[in-house]
């Protein structure tokens, strides 16, 4: 592991994949630098391990370098805050991709101050800083934005203003809004189909869609594992499908 204040190399990638991942693990293409934010969290110390195992150069975000002690020579751990313009300007230019993987609540449990609606805001101000030099961002969205027989999940289960799970899930849709809003940002956010299974094997194999969740046989969403979740995200880094929109993945 390298500790530094800067971004590492840029390289560059074409990839062709098939729609449903099947990709293993060490079947690496032509490296890309990716910046993840969130690189010790539930999935994104997931999605770290499958860009590292498929060969790509990472670079892992935290406020607190020593929360980063991935020892691999591909891996870079810088410290950085999310929410911070000039930090993001010196991380992230030269990357290819950037994926955010964060959750925090405000001090008043206000969507606008979740830290997921925050990264939203502080990536867009980047992109438009280096204009046609700035990386794709992928950055990982709730389930209730999604849709089941056209109806919203938010719309389907409304919280109470003022407390947590209100404030994130409401977030999770205004920093959706913020990147619908943009004409110049290369932006995807990945939804699950259902509940995240922290558990759960990497099998390869996921369904894709965008607005709607995906459901099984049962009519019941059938979630998916982290690490399925983090095969998802660096299968639509090699291979763009959903540039410019928002995507879901589920089994």
């Amino acid at each position: 592991m390298k500790a530094e204040t800067g971004h590492g190399a840029r390289s560059r990638l074409f990839s062709s994949l098939i729609w449903i991942s099947c990709l293993l693990p060490g079947m690496a293409a032509q490296a890309e630098t990716v910046v993840i934010y969130g690189a010790t969290g539930n999935i994104g110390s997931k999605i770290v391990t499958e860009a590292l195992e498929r060969g790509h150069d990472v670079i892992g975000v935290s406020r607190n370098l020593e929360t980063l002690s991935v020892d691999h020579p591909n891996f870079t751990a810088v410290g950085g805050d999310v929410s911070s313009l000039e930090s993001m300007l010196e991380i992230i230019e030269g990357a290819d991709a950037i994926v955010i993987s964060v959750r925090g609540y405000g001090p008043n449990n206000y969507p606008e101050e979740t830290l997921n609606y925050r990264a939203s805001k502080t990536f867009i101000a980047a992109s438009r800083s280096l204009g046609e030099a700035a990386p794709r961002v992928i950055q990982l969205g709730g389930g209730s934005t999604l849709y089941s027989n056209g109806v919203l999940g938010l719309d389907a289960r409304p919280g109470t203003e003022g407390t947590s799970q209100h404030g994130l899930v409401c977030g999770h849709w205004l920093a959706l809004q913020n990147y619908r809003a943009t004409t110049s940002v290369n932006w995807t956010v990945v939804s699950p189909s259902g509940q995240y299974d922290r558990d759960g094997p990497r099998t390869g194999i996921y369904r894709q869609g965008w607005d709607e969740v995906l459901v099984g046989a049962d009519g019941r969403p059938g979630g998916i594992s982290h690490r399925d979740a983090a095969a998802a995200v660096i299968d639509e880094i090699e291979n763009p499908k959903s540039l410019k929109r928002r995507m879901t993945v589920g089994y």
